[in-house]
């Protein structure tokens, strides 16, 4: 379709209106999934000479030289959605 001069702008001005709003599509990467964030922080964390034992329904974390805390994994799916989901939201 050829364009006249006003449908280009009409487009330009609609585009305009996106990227403003929207932002580029480029610029907004898909969230990785709940499972894939978890793993990504576990091996983080394990660099950092942390310990994880998987129990049914909670995660027992031990840090070298502290005493060992208890987290659910609803505890991981709040932080995964309230934090992680609002970064990519905004970003």
């Amino acid at each position: 379709m050829k364009y006249t001069r006003e449908l280009a702008r009409i487009k330009a001005v609609q585009k305009h209106y996106e990227y403003a709003h929207y932002g580029r599509p480029t610029q907004r990467p898909t969230p990785v999934s709940f499972d894939q964030w978890f793993l990504q922080g576990i091996r983080k964390y394990e660099a950092k000479s942390a310990e994880f034992e998987l129990m049914p329904g909670m995660v027992k974390i031990c840090w070298p030289g502290k005493v060992p805390m208890l987290r659910t994994v609803e505890d991981f799916e709040r932080e995964y959605k309230t934090a992680h989901l609002k970064q990519e939201v905004e970003a």
